[in-house]
């Protein structure tokens, strides 16, 4: 039954898979319900919308790369010779690394938060320098 509700359903949770199995009969603890996550080797997975999914693992590709977004990226914002981007908790640093690791000589550097990322660019420099950073780190990003 686990194995099938996470097939069809999406669950950001523990809880929200506890309480689906249990409006289907069943009858178990939280860690009952972990130990068998772990059991089908069950993945946690950033979402496009900011959130997470439980993914089982012989997902496809393809569904796995749907319903996660590389380095939690949420979005981007512009003010002057500064960007500040937005990525889900935990994952800014890998980002600002990535962005650090592009050795691109109008940005200055980065500061990384825990969901937050500062981006300084060098006087006179566009906005198109973060863009064009993000596309090469984010194949799917589409500055819309």
């Amino acid at each position: 039954m686990l194995r099938s509700l996470l097939q069809a359903n999406r669950f950001e949770s523990q809880e929200e898979v506890l309480n689906a199995l249990r409006e289907q009969g069943f009858k178990l603890a939280q860690p009952t319900l972990s130990r068998d996550l772990r059991t089908l080797k069950v993945s946690k997975v950033c979402t496009e919308d900011g959130g997470y999914a439980y993914v089982l693992p012989e997902t496809n590709e393809a569904e796995i790369q749907r319903r996660a977004v590389p380095y939690g990226f949420k979005s981007v914002d512009f003010s002057g010779n500064l960007a500040v981007i937005k990525t889900v908790t935990a994952y800014a640093n890998s980002l600002a690394s990535e962005i650090d690791n592009l050795n691109i000589n109008e940005i200055v550097g980065t500061v990384a938060g825990d969901d937050t990322i500062l981006v300084v660019l060098r006087e006179g420099v566009g906005k198109t320098v973060i863009i064009d950073a993000l596309k090469q780190i984010l194949p799917s990003y589409d500055e819309d």
